[in-house]
């Protein structure tokens, strides 16, 4: 029996979960379970795997939750539906965990449709939130991460505990957060310098419509505010005034991303 459960959100993603779905299946590690978890697709998924749904969107935040509760391995793996893995991708995280009793979380460098990079992991250190790497080429020097990304990542369930993220937080920067949790507690978490995951990016975004903008801009206070070190609030102040500039930054994101109670 193997030691991983894998967990993948899905809304509406039709051919796009196929592929996913194809390429965990195709792992060298085969996983115990693989969950889709039907986060109030407009036609219920049918799939190869244990499906279950929720008849509205809990968001990633409480969809992932509620999966979470449908396993039982000692390792938990989050898969975007719009990832496809390399075949090795399991084996090569889940060995990362089983030699570090100490590591928490662990993914891989993630690639793009083109071949550019996606994201190496989580960077802190100017105060904002950034995915390392986006858009350079596979090979160029890299920052050091300070945690990882859910986009396709493996979790030792002794670290999480009773849940994956906060719902406050619906979708959007609950990865952040996540890893802020997980380093105040003592636990590390780690990007390998391998290739081993393709995503095409937000490919489920436009369900949230003008929301994801809002949440997009008001959770990176939510986890600055939380999370002493993890983010800061006049860094982020600064980068919305220049993403204002592009109507790229949301107002009420804001407002709410430093009034609201927590």
């Amino acid at each position: 029996m193997s030691d991983v459960d894998v967990i993948v959100l899905d809304v509406d993603g039709g051919p796009m979960l196929d592929e996913c779905l194809a390429s965990i299946g195709a792992q060298t590690v085969s996983p115990a379970k693989r969950i889709v978890f039907d986060n109030g697709s407009r036609v219920p998924v049918k799939a190869d795997a244990e499906v279950h749904r929720s008849e509205t969107n809990l968001g990633f935040a409480g969809g992932a939750n509620a999966a979470y509760r449908f396993t039982t391995a000692p390792y938990i793996a989050l898969v975007n539906n719009d990832v496809v893995l390399d075949g090795d991708w399991l084996a090569s995280v889940r060995d990362a965990l089983d030699r570090d009793e100490k590591l928490a979380a662990v993914q891989t460098i993630i690639r793009r449709p083109d071949g550019m990079i996606d994201g190496a992991g989580i960077d802190v250190s100017d105060g904002t939130f950034r995915q390392i790497g986006h858009g350079r080429p596979v090979g160029a020097p890299l920052a050091v991460a300070w945690g990882v990304s859910a986009t396709a990542a493996l979790y030792r369930r002794s670290a999480l505990g009773a849940f994956l993220f906060d719902e406050r937080f619906f979708a959007y920067y609950e990865d952040v957060e996540l890893c802020a949790r997980l380093r105040e507690a003592g636990w590390r978490t780690a990007v390998l310098p391998v290739v081993k995951a393709t995503h095409r990016g937000s490919s489920s975004a436009a369900i949230l419509g003008g929301d994801a903008l809002r949440l997009r801009t008001r959770n990176r206070y939510f986890v600055a505010r939380l999370h002493r070190g993890a983010g800061r609030v006049r860094a982020l102040l600064w980068e919305d005034a220049r993403l204002a500039l592009r109507g790229r930054t949301s107002l009420r994101g804001v407002i709410q991303g430093l009034c609201s109670r927590l």
